[in-house]
């Protein structure tokens, strides 16, 4: 894979992904709960697929295969209850499937139709954000 203009280094992609956590406030039980997907961030910030905008806390997801025109993702850095219920409200609680994706569409804006669409490598790295906001 041809290397992104974003990619960086892996201390700074840990970094980047260290600091989105402690915004979030995600503590360290969860943390060490969820290494496997925080690495997965941190490659995928080497990588230049995750930017985060310093000021506003921000995720880009640079899709590695567009859906439709769509080249880019923009995830939300908080998210309220309200945010996730409006989304969940038809998704039945033992789908885990259709709740991650719910949880995507609301973080990022998107319907579902763009969500459905995309390739799987691309939502596998959304569905890791979208992990850290159960």
């Amino acid at each position: 894979m041809k290397k992104a203009a974003n990619a960086i280094d892996k201390i700074s992609a840990t970094k980047e992904v260290d600091n989105w956590l402690d915004f979030r406030r995600v503590r360290v039980k969860k943390r060490k709960e969820n290494e496997d997907s925080i690495n997965e961030l941190i490659e995928a910030f080497e990588e230049g697929i995750l930017v985060l905008d310093p000021e506003t806390r921000v995720i880009t997801q640079n899709l590695i295969w567009e859906v439709g025109t769509k080249k880019s993702l923009t995830f939300k850095p908080l998210l309220t209850v309200g945010d996730s219920q409006r989304r969940l409200q038809s998704v039945k609680s033992t789908d885990g499937h259709a709740m991650l994706a719910a949880y995507v569409a609301e973080l990022t804006g998107e319907n579902s139709g763009i969500i459905g669409g995309m390739n799987t490598e691309d939502y596998g790295i959304s569905r890791t954000i979208a992990g850290f906001f159960f």
